[in-house]
């Protein structure tokens, strides 16, 4: 399969399979062949117009300039309808997998203390986090490259959710820049409310016989309420990472994050709409007995693959 970076641009001298006038800007994912930007439908196709027209693939009817809750709403909502079983399904199968290769996870650290090994104990407990993250994160992201394909008029193929394996480097040096991004992040606000309560003047040489000064106190309060909305700002496009990864056949760790923050430009206060619309949804399910929870999380993975694909089309910035 011809390969490509679907983060932006195009590959140098690659000229589209039906219009070969046309620079390349993504490959077909499913036959391999070059789309121009017509064929790509402004972004929101992931399939060349051939391959559409035999598996019965329909356009995707929002841009970034033209997507609404209630329109995504009213656009979803029968596609559910019409896959919620196989939907349900592959949540559950999903959370089934997790919950099984975590109840694994937990017994290995203990076959270190019983061998009274302090080092065997931390190596089996580190690659039981390793193992967690990576089957999560990629059935994760099998679940949302499935959740694409109903969005384009396709039927939800459970199969589907193992389509992902080759993405396991992308997805961990993706969780490893996230993750260290976001440390720094938190480190750094820490260090200031730390200065603000006790000021570096008058530290003490031990933490004993440090004296805290309610006002200080009340202030670092004050200062880390404030900080929350510039930490949802900052870490609000990290919310499309999945469905990037999922969507690009061939993604690139770092160009995926920074068109994730192309993509979110002028759409974060929509999109914490969105995501209190999700929380709604979620909690809905959760009140249904429990049982309405595998569907209500479909939904919602649902939903989120629709802002997606609204907000890479038409005239979308690319990182």
């Amino acid at each position: 399969m011809p390969e490509m970076d679907w983060g932006g641009g195009h590959q140098a001298g690659a000229h589209c399979a039906l219009h070969p006038e046309a620079p390349a800007q993504g490959t077909c994912t499913r036959c391999g062949n070059f789309m121009c930007a017509t064929c790509t439908g402004g972004g929101r196709q992931s399939s060349c117009p051939t391959c559409r027209a035999r598996t019965g693939g329909q356009e995707f009817p929002f841009t970034r300039d033209t997507w609404s809750l209630s329109g995504l709403w009213d656009y979803c909502f029968p596609l559910f309808k019409r896959e919620w079983v196989m939907i349900s399904v592959s949540v559950l199968v999903v959370l089934g997998i997790t919950l099984i290769v975590q109840l694994v996870g937990n017994v290995l650290p203990m076959i270190g203390q019983a061998l009274d090994s302090v080092a065997l104990s931390v190596g089996l407990t580190v690659v039981s986090f390793f193992v967690q993250n990576v089957v999560q994160g990629v059935l994760g992201l099998g679940v949302m490259r499935m959740l694409l394909d109903v969005l384009h008029g396709q039927r939800a193929d459970i199969g589907r959710l193992f389509s992902q394996l080759h993405k396991i480097g992308v997805y961990l040096v993706s969780l490893l820049i996230v993750f260290l991004g976001v440390a720094l992040l938190m480190g750094l606000m820490a260090a200031i409310l730390f200065v603000i309560a006790v000021p570096l003047d008058t530290f003490p040489p031990s933490f004993e016989e440090m004296a805290w000064d309610s006002t200080r106190i009340v202030a670092a309060v004050c200062v880390g309420v404030l900080f929350v909305p510039v930490l949802v700002y900052l870490t609000l496009p990290l919310y499309l990472l999945q469905p990037e990864l999922a969507y690009a056949e061939h993604p690139s760790a770092v160009q995926a994050i920074r068109n994730c923050y192309a993509y979110m430009r002028g759409q974060r206060l929509a999109a914490v709409g969105f995501g209190l619309m999700n929380m709604v949804l979620l909690f809905v399910g959760v009140l249904a007995c429990c049982v309405g929870l595998f569907p209500a999380l479909g939904m919602s993975y649902l939903l989120l693959a629709a802002l997606y694909l609204s907000l890479r089309s038409g005239d979308a910035p690319r990182g």
